[in-house]
């Protein structure tokens, strides 16, 4: 099953996949099923989605990758931001969105180069709903506030965000919509 699953995942056209290498950003998280790696490798014969296993580049892409993270942090640190963002991606299974938006958020973060905890709710109930101020599936919240302004009541649905004046054809936040808001709250 669990091979079944990367199959589904990296997409291989093969019945299973095994004998995959996967480097993940930080930040990465799974919902139902793990996402797309930020890089990977295997040695599998056929397969042309990704580059067979090198020893080499795969250790240089992840002492890149490695890098990049103390960079994030030495920045962050010169600029007296030692703060992470707070980030809550509430959801329910049922909502059709909230995978890709779960992925638009994470994209989102990654290449604005913000710092941030993220929080998967899996809100199941009205009353759930209730007690957590959900706004709907999917919401964010950064640092306690809806990302969209939505902070009263509470709504135990997929939620219609409105981008650019429009309304969105699928409970789906835009990564574009995403990082606006996240640079509007910035300080």
């Amino acid at each position: 099953m669990a091979l079944q699953l990367w199959e589904r995942v990296l997409k291989t056209e093969r019945e299973i996949a095994w004998d995959v290498y996967l480097l993940y950003a930080p930040g990465a998280s799974w919902v139902d099923e793990p996402p797309l790696p930020d890089f990977w490798m295997h040695q599998l014969g056929g397969v042309t989605k990704a580059p067979r296993l090198n020893q080499s580049t795969f250790t240089s892409k992840l002492k890149g990758m490695l890098d990049e993270m103390k960079g994030m942090n030495n920045t962050a640190q010169a600029n007296g931001n030692n703060d992470r963002l707070k980030v809550e991606f509430l959801y329910f299974k049922e909502c059709p969105g909230h995978k890709q938006a779960l992925a638009n958020l994470k994209d989102a973060l990654r290449e604005s180069k913000l710092r941030a905890d993220v929080v998967l709710l899996d809100v199941s109930s009205a009353e759930e709903a209730e007690k957590a101020g959900f706004q709907g599936s999917p919401s964010i919240r950064v640092n306690g506030k809806d990302l969209d302004g939505r902070n009263d009541g509470f709504s135990f649905a997929c939620r219609i965000y409105n981008i650019d004046g429009k309304i969105t054809p699928t409970p789906t936040p835009t990564k574009e919509f995403i990082k606006a808001r996240l640079r509007a709250i910035q300080p």
